[in-house]
């Protein structure tokens, strides 16, 4: 397929254009690259990319100046046409598609909270190798809020008391997930401990909210398959109308109590009747 190189930037993502400004300055690719080594910034489009580099290139061009001219051309874009959302496909690379993984992702929306971030997710596993990140930015923002909203589950047949389930999760959570201090705020549904199957509900959602300005809505849960390995799709959105509104639904369910608190602070556990 033949492109216009002059305009091939218009059919990459910001997203996309950022992972590859930044794959370009670091000297990853560049005009001796292959195509291939271009596909997950540009999918079908890897060709015509490549003889845009080679372009630049050919004019003097440094990756470094090459870099923070893309970053330039994001600004304007922002500026002229903000972005609603955008695709992150997770997962073998496919002819046409871009991909940029999960775990890239959100560790970027970790680095850059500065007071606030609301994550929402249903399974986590050995957390603390995927949330590192973000308890190196509390330490470095101590103002940084953090909360968590979580699945604590009842197996079917599971007649241990909520009680009991719960301090079981907040034991696990410090242990596997979050084991610095301080704790984050961590809330659970209690409608997933109730007995009666039938009244039995998940939180299921699987959302990274920061600073009430950028939202990830994604399939992908918080456990290292998901955001490495896994086949997931996801939107990121830079709308501040659509992340305050997922911050408020979820601040609004603390508030009535229909979320509630996890009994652990950070200098140990504590108990706090479920």
């Amino acid at each position: 397929m033949k492109y216009d190189v002059d305009k091939i930037l218009e059919n990459i993502s910001n997203p996309h254009l950022a992972s590859f400004a930044r794959a370009a300055g670091a000297g990853w690719v560049h005009g001796e690259s292959p195509s291939s080594a271009l596909a997950p910034f540009a999918g079908e489009y890897a060709e015509a990319l490549l003889k845009w580099l080679q372009s630049f290139e050919s004019h003097g061009f440094s990756a470094g100046q090459i870099e923070r001219m893309l970053h330039a051309i994001m600004a304007s874009r922002r500026m002229i046409q903000p972005v609603v959302a955008d695709l992150v496909v997770s997962g073998p690379e496919a002819l046409g598609v871009p991909t940029a993984d999960t775990y890239s992702v959100v560790q970027e929306l970790f680095r850059a909270a500065q007071y606030e971030i609301v994550i929402a997710g249903y399974a986590f596993f050995n957390g603390k190798l995927l949330f590192e990140r973000l308890a190196e930015q509390k330490t470095k923002r101590p103002d940084l809020r953090i909360i968590f909203h979580v699945d604590v589950p009842r197996k079917l047949g599971d007649t241990t008391s909520s009680d009991a389930l719960v301090m079981k999760y907040a034991s696990e959570f410090r242990e596997k997930h979050w084991p610095w201090n301080p704790a984050p705020e961590v809330f659970y549904d209690p409608r997933a401990l109730e007995h009666d199957s039938k009244a039995r509900a998940s939180l299921h959602a699987k959302v990274v909210c920061i600073d009430r300005k950028k939202l990830f809505l994604t399939s992908a849960n918080f456990t290292e398959a998901a955001h490495q390995k896994n086949i997931e799709m996801g939107l990121l959105s830079a709308s501040p109308y659509l992340a305050e509104r997922v911050a408020m639904y979820f601040e609004a369910l603390r508030a009535d109590g229909r979320l509630r608190t996890l009994p652990f602070c950070k200098s140990g556990f504590h108990y706090i009747s479920a």
